[in-house]
């Protein structure tokens, strides 16, 4: 059929044929409706109420890259200013606050120290995968994992503490 075409026409159509070929490469793919990442990386919003004689109560955009074992979290204001670093393996955790460094025996320590309570690392990994993991003095709620939301809170712990996370891309 393109012998058929003029040299003008022939070109047109090759034109069109490559911007679509573009095109198809540019798009963008539907969202998953999973919670594994292929790396261990999940990025949102998190929302941290630690009640007791001096209640807190912290909101950030968060980056999460690892698992319970090994990984790293950053915390940004809505800004995009860093709020605090964490890092952890299974020797050690450091958590960065501004000019301030201090190192921890484990990443329960660093979080025990932070918050008042310990989290359950394992579970809350296997809740940002989607897995409503039971944890002794925990409890979740799963009804909006779906949407990417997860509400986790201590019970029966004090302080007691709340985290809201909102998963981006979900």
């Amino acid at each position: 059929m393109t012998a058929l075409l003029h040299p003008a026409q022939r070109l047109l159509a090759g034109c069109l044929v490559l911007a679509c070929v573009l095109l198809a490469a540019c798009s963008t793919p539907a969202k998953r409706q999973q919670y594994v990442t292929p790396n261990d990386v999940w990025e949102g919003r998190l929302s941290i109420q630690v009640a007791g004689d001096a209640p807190q109560r912290i909101s950030a955009d968060f980056f999460l890259e690892g698992n319970a074992r090994r990984a790293s979290l950053t915390l940004n204001s809505p800004l995009g200013t860093r709020m605090a670093r964490m890092q952890w393996d299974d020797t050690s955790a450091t958590l960065e606050v501004g000019d301030q460094k201090r190192n921890f025996e484990s990443v329960d320590a660093m979080t025990k120290s932070s918050l008042g309570s310990a989290l359950p690392m394992q579970a809350f990994f296997a809740w940002l995968s989607g897995r409503p993991e039971a944890a002794p003095g925990w409890e979740i709620q799963t009804l909006d994992m779906v949407q990417g939301r997860i509400r986790a809170r201590s019970v029966d712990r004090t302080p007691a503490v709340q985290i809201d996370l909102l998963l981006e891309g979900r």
